[in-house]
């Protein structure tokens, strides 16, 4: 019983941390939106895969790349509202 106890004490400090982790009611759109945003973050902050995907999309400049993927970031949740108003 114990065992049970501390997973669910530190599922509960992962989900204190970790904010998209989610719960029961999250749903299917805000679970990929915060996988969307978490990729995208890790991307910009890592120096290597942001040189990679400039280097893919023969952007001018790793700063470009880096500004497009915080935009791409911050602006998800619009795009994926007005997808769904436009079915």
């Amino acid at each position: 019983m114990s065992d049970k106890v501390r997973q669910q004490q530190l599922y509960q400090v992962l989900k204190q941390k970790y904010v998209g982790l989610g719960n029961e009611k999250t749903t299917k759109e805000e679970w990929l939106t915060n996988v969307n945003r978490d990729t995208y973050n890790s991307l910009q902050g890592h120096s290597a895969s942001l040189e990679y995907i400039t280097l893919g999309k023969r952007a001018s400049s790793k700063r470009d790349t880096k500004v497009d993927l915080i935009n791409k970031m911050c602006n998800d949740e619009k795009i994926r509202r007005n997808d769904g108003d436009n079915k």
